[in-house]
């Protein structure tokens, strides 16, 4: 049990004096005791009291001793359980003294105390408490996700209450940082705030105290966030009747909301409109990687400029200041990772492209040099250690191995599905260590097939790829028995059928000036990313 402060011991809580430096010993006792007990209680009242007689309405440490009072009589003070994120969050709160600036986890402290409170039936301080939060600054043009996390939760909890005339009173006194109608950005603000309310809405009817309460028609709340006249929209069920019975069992069991995740929301969608806004005015350079997305590991092939945030490249990739398909460390991993990933879903993706932050974020194996920037989980040096050969280490799997294959024999292509181009790699037994064949020799070892490869996996930067073996799925992609434009080894085993070429002829000028500058696929995709070129049929 905490021992009681000296400063406590010598007094009695309904006979201490107002006192400034007593509440704040107060606050931060209450914060760390691991008990509870009617002294605690007691004490938390004489701060609350003693903070009202002290200060004015909206003062910061009359707030604080509010919220400990609040929470020691929701049962959510003292601290037990060192894990509980509302706990935390309100501990962090009536001990901040708010002499350092305002940043996004006092915010989110701030939120998580005051929606608890909401949870416990706290309904009025619960919406006071989070039109005061404080809120980080935020410069410059564009969304607010600070302010807008603020909103979302500000509304949701007033949509539970059912008190749509408090969010549309939130609403207005926030409208010029909302999107318009139609907007993405207004879309995604609608749709965290209409999700939370959906989750809480149940569980808080048997606990709500809110007066002038009344059942919630989603459609309206929906219209409201979304900006559009709520007026013009109704439930299919009528909505001006009583709420409906609470269920009792929800209402008794406390349950924790993560707001984390709203701000998250709000903040990646902010990032990914700025770095829109940026490469659209100038470009960029970022790291490039060979994503399996199916086993989750990711392979850095170097970097490339880029002028779109989609991540289609503008340049070569570079690798240690020389082209990516003449460093033989990246080279060779690249023709392991597409040897060894048969009928995988498979992505070129950059730093800077949104479907990167799926990887950054979740577990995936990174695999790069040492000294790259994230840290890789995998040394390059180690992924090549013994490869190729029946010693090579099959640990690299990805952070969600896929289920092992029956080895399969024969030749192996990368394609591009959705330009509906077939670059053959050339054969492999599927073996554990086996390598890709051209010819009788490893094609990690032939410069023309590799430079094919990556002349490929820069003009098709963002799209679907797999490598096909012959198990793999051809014919859900393959129209009339016809794949569409192949580009052939062009060894004597497979010469190119008529109207295809050979590695030879793809590379042919390339990077600089390719003599078959248009080869894209017979559905390309996009027009090509170099500047006064345009996409076509192959020459």
């Amino acid at each position: 049990m905490s021992a009681m402060p000296p400063e406590l011991a010598r007094h009695e809580p309904a006979t201490a004096p107002d006192d400034e430096r007593l509440v704040d010993i107060v606050l931060r006792w209450i914060a760390e005791a691991p008990h509870r007990g009617p002294v605690v209680a007691q004490w938390a009242q004489y701060a609350a009291a003693a903070s009202a007689r002290l200060h004015p309405n909206g003062d910061q440490q009359r707030q604080r001793a509010t919220l400990a009072d609040a929470a020691v009589r929701a049962g959510i003070l003292p601290l037990f359980d060192s894990t509980s994120r509302v706990a935390a969050a309100v501990a962090a709160r009536i001990t901040d003294t708010g002499r350092s600036s305002a940043d996004a986890v006092s915010m989110l402290d701030h939120l998580h105390a005051y929606f608890a409170l909401h949870t416990h039936g706290m309904c009025p301080l619960a919406h006071q408490g989070v039109r005061h939060t404080s809120i980080p600054a935020e410069h410059g043009q564009g969304p607010k996700p600070a302010l807008l996390t603020t909103v979302v939760v500000g509304v949701a909890m007033a949509g539970a209450c059912g008190r749509d005339d408090l969010a549309g009173r939130l609403l207005e006194v926030r409208a010029e940082h909302l999107d318009v109608l139609d907007a993405p950005g207004r879309a995604l603000f609608a749709a965290l705030a209409l999700d939370l309310t959906d989750r809480i809405s149940g569980p808080h009817r048997g606990v709500c105290t809110q007066t002038r309460r009344r059942a919630l028609d989603r459609h309206q709340f929906s219209a409201l966030l979304h900006g559009e006249p709520p007026s013009g929209h109704r439930a299919p069920a009528p909505s001006d009747t009583a709420p409906p019975t609470a269920d009792v069992g929800a209402a008794e069991t406390r349950w924790e909301v993560d707001l984390d995740a709203v701000w998250y929301g709000l903040s990646a969608y902010t990032e990914a409109l700025h770095n829109r806004q940026r490469l659209s005015a100038t470009p960029a350079s970022s790291g490039v990687w060979l994503v399996c997305d199916t086993c989750r590991l990711a392979l850095r092939i170097g970097s490339s400029v880029v002028h779109s945030a989609l991540g289609t490249l503008t340049a070569p990739i570079i690798a240690a200041g020389q082209p990516a398909w003449l460093q033989a460390d990246i080279s060779r991993a690249t023709w392991r990772m597409l040897g060894e990933h048969p009928n995988h879903d498979l992505r070129v993706l950059t730093d800077i492209s949104p479907a990167w932050r799926k990887y950054a974020f979740t577990p995936t194996d990174l695999i790069a040099s040492a000294g790259t920037d994230p840290k890789p989980d995998i040394a390059l040096a180690d992924y090549l250690t013994d490869w190729p050969g029946p010693l090579t280490s099959t640990d690299f799997a990805g952070a969600t191995a896929a289920q092992p294959q029956e080895p399969v024999d024969g030749a192996v292509s990368l394609v591009c599905l959705p330009c509906r181009l077939d670059l053959a790699l050339g054969r492999s037994t599927g073996q554990p260590g086996a390598a890709v064949i051209i010819g009788g020799r490893p094609a990690a070892d032939q410069a023309v097939a590799t430079t094919a490869v990556f002349r490929m996996l820069t003009e098709h930067a963002g799209h679907d790829l797999a490598v096909f073996n012959n198990a793999g799925p051809w014919d859900q992609y393959v129209d009339y028995g016809e794949w569409g434009f192949s580009i052939e080894c062009g060894d004597d085993r497979r010469p190119p059928n008529l109207g295809d070429i050979t590695h030879r002829q793809y590379i042919e000028g390339w990077p600089e000036a390719p003599t078959r500058q248009h080869y894209r696929g017979a559905d390309p995709v996009e027009t090509p990313a170099w500047p006064g070129r345009s996409s076509g049929a192959p020459w």
